[in-house]
């Protein structure tokens, strides 16, 4: 049995973005030599999310104006009486913040298009991604 986590830091630079982290996930991936397992994602955040899907520009231009107008910022809601950020949750709440994945032959099992993509809902900030595997 095999076992490793580490936490990945991620700056994102702007109050809503989609970000591509496959390639800073494979390389932690690399530097342990996993072959075959269990990697889970899990953000320690609840005011940004992650996903699995395309990382063509044009569509992360997509998520990113879907992400504003599925719960933009200007409603009313009840969490903003003690903070301004209720979108930023509730955006969480829909697309979650962790997401399990196989490792098979030493490679994180992706279909062809397939990306890690973080969902930032509230930034800029730091955020931190734990990276564990269980396996051989």
């Amino acid at each position: 049995m095999s076992f490793f986590a580490e936490e990945l830091s991620i700056s994102t630079n702007g109050k809503t973005e989609v970000i591509d982290i496959t390639d800073m996930v494979i390389k932690i991936i690399e530097k342990h030599n996993p072959m075959n397992g269990i990697l889970a994602l899990n953000l320690r955040h609840t005011t940004c999310a992650i996903t699995i899907n395309e990382a063509e520009p044009n569509l992360m231009r997509d998520i990113k104006e879907k992400l504003l107008n599925l719960v933009p910022e200007d409603k009313t809601y009840y969490h903003n009486r003690i903070d301004t950020n209720a979108h930023a949750h509730l955006r969480t709440v829909i697309f979650g913040e962790s997401k399990v994945l196989p490792i098979i032959n030493g490679k994180l099992f992706l279909g062809t298009w397939q990306r890690i993509l973080l969902l930032e809902s509230d930034g800029p900030r730091i955020r931190h991604l734990m990276i564990t595997f269980v396996g051989e």
